[in-house]
């Protein structure tokens, strides 16, 4: 299993009903979140940066270009940033460190 934390912001351009619109679709349609990824968190702050936490059960970084797709398939110009950033419990990650 593999989590992702993604940072993104939405163009300032396209107007917040458009963003609902296309994100009730994609959860409508059974799009979002994707198959075999467990959503653990879908935030957006005022002025439309937004974070979203996610656990791939598949394990496989192709996970995150396909989720960034199926957004911009709908709405081309959805993004102004999208940044995906691979993550592991601190724990696990001390223990990286130190060799354990």
């Amino acid at each position: 299993m593999t989590i992702s934390i993604t940072f993104w912001k939405l163009n300032p351009n396209v107007s917040p009903e458009d963003v609902a619109k296309v994100g009730a679709k994609l959860m409508e349609k059974g799009l979002f979140p994707p198959k075999d990824t467990e959503l653990r968190g879908f935030y957006i702050c005022p002025g439309g940066k937004g974070v979203t936490i996610t656990e791939s059960k598949s394990g496989e970084s192709a996970e995150a270009i396909r989720n960034w797709l199926m957004w911009i398939h709908e709405k081309k110009d959805m993004f102004e940033c999208y940044e995906v950033h691979p993550a592991v419990n601190v724990g696990e990650a001390i223990a990286m460190v130190l060799g354990k």
